[in-house]
């Protein structure tokens, strides 16, 4: 969400007690946290039995403002509401917008009208006045620090609840899509049955079952020493659609990891290898037999070779990027104790 502006909660608390806005404004990069919250409005305005004659759904790039103005202008057929919803604001001309404005100086009393899209300058008219109203909605991604937090909400607004570690290692089972991410919570809680409550292990049966061939397995096999098994992982994500950047970070956070526990266990407050933190606590026999494997130097050394490799994706535009990251995990890899 924006900062500083209203929140989806916020959103959330006045529908419940049914106080509706006659113009809403859903924008930003997010598109399924829009796309939920647009949900939320349809579903707490207008009942599903009362959609066919007084909802209408509209692409602004295929229509004109005055078209969307006119529709929102038309009284509500057997029922005392309609809704109007304005997809792809972004793709609206400067005379859309205008007459757009001349609506939401004065909208009409029986219509809610939303508009969404990825983009809305609250600079221009009439988004300026939909902000100043507290009538706009920013949903911007979710960065990777509160990803666990965003999980856990989810899954309490499915009415169940998830541990903690259970929610980081789901987040790094799944990466930063909120879509996937949701997709899987689902499969989960039907894996529960009547049980409202998730555990890491069930993560572990039910998401790492279903993505055999994932980043988390890849850091997996890296830090046992597998370079075989992480090259066949690496090359089915490959042939998935997964591309080089990808890895660099995904695989720069791993060294990371390492890094930071190397520090605390080194430190005087954290002598003892068994004080993890709790969100490594899940998998802290295998962060440890990486460690044992990844010295700092030989986490230096991937961190120079992960750089390396970038480089020359970039000089090359991208090409041979198989070829490159194999030997990057090959080098990265070469002479640890447990390679295989």
């Amino acid at each position: 969400m924006a900062k500083g502006g209203p929140t989806y909660a916020d959103l959330l608390g006045a529908l419940k007690k049914k106080s509706f806005l006659p113009v809403y404004l859903l924008h930003g990069e997010e598109d399924f946290l829009l796309e939920i919250a647009l949900r939320a409005v349809l579903d707490a305005v207008l009942p599903a039995d009362l959609r066919s004659f007084n909802l209408d759904v509209l692409d602004c790039g295929d229509v004109a403002g005055r078209d969307i103005v006119a529709r929102a202008a038309s009284f509500p057929m057997m029922g005392d509401t309609r809704v109007v919803i304005a997809k792809n604001i972004d793709r609206m001309v400067v005379q859309d917008l205008e007459q757009l404005t001349g609506y939401v100086e004065s909208p009409s009393a029986s219509t809610v009208l939303i508009l969404a899209g990825r983009k809305a300058d609250l600079r221009r008219k009439p988004f300026s006045t939909l902000n100043a109203r507290g009538a706009a909605f920013e949903f911007a991604p979710v960065r990777d620090s509160s990803m666990a937090s965003w999980i856990s909400d989810r899954v309490r607004s499915y009415g169940a609840s998830i541990d903690d570690d259970a929610a980081d290692l789901l987040s790094s089972y799944v990466g930063a899509s909120l879509r996937e991410v949701d997709s899987e919570i689902v499969k989960l809680l039907t894996f529960l049955g009547d049980r409202k409550h998730v555990t890491a292990a069930d993560v572990a049966d039910v998401v790492g079952f279903s993505r055999e061939f994932t980043i988390f397995q890849l850091q997996e096999s890296i830090g046992r020493g597998d370079v075989r098994r992480a090259i066949t992982i690496m090359d089915h994500m490959l042939n998935d659609g997964q591309a080089l950047p990808y890895f660099i970070v995904m695989l720069t956070g791993y060294f990371s990891s390492l890094w930071r526990l190397h520090h605390l266990v080194a430190s005087r407050e954290k002598r003892d290898p068994s004080e993890f933190p709790k969100a490594w606590n899940w998998k802290k026999d295998e962060f440890l037999a990486a460690m044992r494997l990844f010295p700092p130097r030989l986490i230096e050394r991937a961190f120079r070779i992960m750089a390396e490799t970038e480089f020359a994706s970039r000089q090359t535009g991208g090409a041979d990027q198989r070829d490159l990251l194999h030997g990057m995990l090959v080098r990265i890899m070469e002479g640890l104790p447990a390679s295989t």
